[in-house]
């Protein structure tokens, strides 16, 4: 089998290995990307390899990964975020033994670029990837929450809010690194410009609301995101939903194969009170109410579907939005150390650039 990086010329059929290959079991998500590079090139420094018959030259798998400096217990670590797994179902069965092979090529380059742990994230149902990544050797080692907001009524908005169309990349690392000091996995690269660029692609909006703020991040113009199975339950909900939707307005519970429209709402941040402590939890909740109001209304004139809003298991302050949910979607990290990496607990930030 040949052993090389991704060029252009596979995109079609990456494209094709990646509209079989859905995240989850019991909801199952499928993304159909404009390119398969698109998400790659969010980061500055990455590794993008596929396995090619050397007789048929038909592509085995996939496998991408960032390079990423990061602030792990108070030090700088090198991490590889890997956001690719795939297997083409056209000639494998299962976790084949090509697979395997590009599997020990690919993680043999990312050791020879620096690295010193992989980590990604598995939604939870996805019990086909976790089981690969626990063969692989990884652990669990935290999770995120993405809660599903539907929006279609609007919603009052009872206090005064600011939007921003854009945002300073250095001015912005700036806060984020102050109020995310406590989390562990915060981004050290400092390449602004790469960043400016980034928000100017997919930040839609910052919204501010005393001392609370949110983003609002849309990259749908790079994919469409469909649900490509539901439980029998949730379609039979979706049928009478649809029905009752002729009448008044109702969240929207797509078809299977439709497709869906979302924003994510990222960096989630309440005030902090002077002596380190957030600040009272009423006046950040209206807080940040506001905020989540007038994002819903901005979603309802864009036609979008719903806003999900990604949190940190570890996160008390947002437990009271967790139980707001619908539907809270759950992803599990899972890390390969190749040095020990104790301190990655707790609290980890989310980079934007993992959401797509």
């Amino acid at each position: 089998m040949i052993i090389r990086p991704a060029e252009l010329r596979d995109d079609e059929t990456l494209l094709r290995i990646e509209k079989t290959a859905g995240q989850g079991d019991r909801v199952r998500l499928l993304d159909e990307r404009d390119s398969f590079f698109s998400r790659a090139k969010q980061f500055g420094d990455y590794v993008l390899m596929v396995g090619e018959n050397e007789t048929t030259h038909r592509i085995h798998g996939v496998m991408a990964a960032a390079l990423l400096k990061l602030r792990i217990d108070g030090e700088t670590r090198m991490g590889a975020y890997m956001f690719d797994l795939r297997s083409n179902p056209e000639t494998n069965t299962g976790l084949s033994r090509a697979m395997y092979v590009l599997w020990r090529a690919f993680e043999e380059r990312l050791l020879e670029q620096g690295a010193e742990f992989i980590f990604g994230l598995i939604k939870d149902d996805n019990s086909r990837s976790e089981s690969i990544s626990q063969r692989m050797g990884a652990t669990r080692r935290g999770g995120k929450k993405f809660l599903v907001f539907p929006a279609f009524r609007r919603r009052a908005v009872t206090l005064s809010v600011e939007i921003s169309s854009s945002v300073d990349a250095a001015q912005e690392y700036r806060v984020l690194e102050e109020h995310y000091a406590d989390y562990e996995a915060w981004p050290m690269a400092r390449d602004f410009a790469h960043m400016q660029s980034l928000y100017d692609d997919c930040l839609l909006a910052k919204l501010q609301c005393g001392g609370s703020s949110l983003k609002i991040w849309d990259v749908s113009h790079h994919y469409t995101r469909r649900v490509a199975a539901m439980p029998p339950g949730l379609t039979a909900f979706g049928t009478v939903m649809r029905g009752i939707g002729h009448v008044i307005p109702v969240p929207k519970v797509p078809r299977p194969g439709e497709e869906i429209r979302v924003w994510n709402v990222i960096d989630v941040m309440a005030e902090r009170g002077t002596d380190g402590r957030r600040g009272h939890s009423c006046k950040r909740q209206a807080e940040l109410r506001a905020l989540l109001a007038t994002a819903n209304n901005m979603a309802l004139e864009h036609k979008v579907d719903h806003l999900i809003v990604a949190t940190d298991d570890e996160e008390p302050e947002l437990a009271w939005l967790r139980r707001a949910s619908i539907l809270p979607l759950s992803y599990n990290i899972m890390v390969k150390e190749y040095r020990p990496v104790p301190g990655l607990a707790g609290k980890t930030y989310l980079d934007p650039r993992y959401l797509g």
